[in-house]
């Protein structure tokens, strides 16, 4: 055997364990971000799952009373602040012809 063919496969080996030894670890190192991966898809679910039971709780019609009336301040309303469709005029005015904008030059005050 030439002393060529013998340093070709002794390269030729290294370059292959090389090879191996990069493998192996590059399989350990994608493992271990797979395995971050994973806990964090879990803990999303975690979080997601307690914000759904938040929504449910929250979304309840006594929640929501409670919270306006306690927090906001309000209440049912009273037959004097309903009103119906024809008493509307009465109550707020007539209907405009659009926004009234404070640059409009048609609504400027005449003297």
């Amino acid at each position: 055997m030439s002393r060529r063919a013998f340093f070709f496969g002794l390269l030729v080996a290294a370059l292959l364990v090389f090879s191996l030894y990069r493998a192996k670890y590059g399989a350990r190192d994608t493992a271990a971000e797979l395995m971050a991966v994973e806990a964090q898809i879990e803990a999303a679910e975690k979080e997601k799952a307690v914000l759904e039971t938040e929504l449910a709780h929250m979304s309840r019609r006594d929640w929501i009373e409670e919270y306006a009336r306690k927090e906001l301040g309000m209440s049912p309303p009273k037959a004097d602040q309903m009103a119906s469709e024809d008493d509307l005029d009465a109550v707020v005015g007539p209907p405009t012809n659009g926004p009234i904008l404070a640059d409009d030059p048609q609504t400027e005050a005449t003297p």
